[in-house]
């Protein structure tokens, strides 16, 4: 459920201006999480009309919304309705999951109420329960095929900690993902509010370390893959 909203964003959904709204809850604990206030969220939701008035008001300056989290695919329902209400205000929409409710994933695509789909991959499948808690792989697996399949503009990404993640790591996930449209790399950038900093590390990661696999990746062949900015 929505916690809060940022009125305008650059870069949240490409080449479009956006509103950006967090939702709070998630079922993974990623220790590189910049939204760990989110995970576990406790606090009161916002009221929706608030967000949807300031919709209106910013109609032919706000082009689409991005959903992010949090996990915003746990309450299905909500998550639903909030969508539609924002498609029927003829705004674009962008989702931000970690793919572990492919089946929601589905549903929101048959509907057509997903036009930009971004997904984290947080390490190689065989990692995921060490990393982030969540043990049905599977699920993960079925929301990239989801996406590869679907007619939609979409994205895998993963935010690289050299920390936890090996170069070898990160091409593991670029093999997999080779013939995706696109496969973004991000630097960790270190703020106080990871959920496990002591783990994680207390800087920034160097840009040269995802160089190092963007010409690895490209030298085996992998042409999808892009290094973008940190968050």
């Amino acid at each position: 459920m929505l916690v809060d909203f940022m009125k305008i964003s650059t870069v949240d959904y490409p080449k479009k201006i956006a509103a950006t709204c967090f939702f709070g809850g998630c079922n993974f604990s990623c220790p590189f999480c910049y939204n760990s206030q989110l995970v576990n969220f406790k606090g009161d939701f916002m009221d929706d009309n608030i967000f949807f008035e300031y919709l209106d008001k910013r109609k032919g300056i706000v082009d689409a919304v991005c959903i992010t989290g949090g996990e915003p695919t746990l309450n299905e329902k909500y998550l639903t309705e909030f969508i539609k209400k924002i498609k029927q205000r003829d705004f674009l929409v962008k989702l931000d999951t970690n793919g572990s409710r492919p089946e929601v994933l589905q549903k929101l695509l048959k509907e057509n109420l997903l036009d930009y789909v971004a997904m984290d991959i947080k390490a190689p499948l065989r990692k995921y329960p060490e990393l982030t808690g969540f043990k049905d792989i599977q699920k993960i697996e079925e929301s990239v095929e989801i996406l590869m399949s679907s007619q939609i503009d979409y994205e895998f990404r993963t935010t690289v900690n050299k920390n936890i993640h090996t170069v070898e790591d990160i091409l593991e996930i670029a093999r997999w993902l080779k013939n995706a449209k696109l496969y973004v790399i991000k630097p960790y950038k270190y703020t106080p509010d990871v959920l496990d900093s002591k783990l994680c590390g207390t800087k920034d990661l160097e840009m040269e370390y995802l160089h190092q696999i963007y010409n690895c990746a490209k030298s085996e062949g992998i042409e999808n893959i892009k290094i973008g900015g940190g968050l």
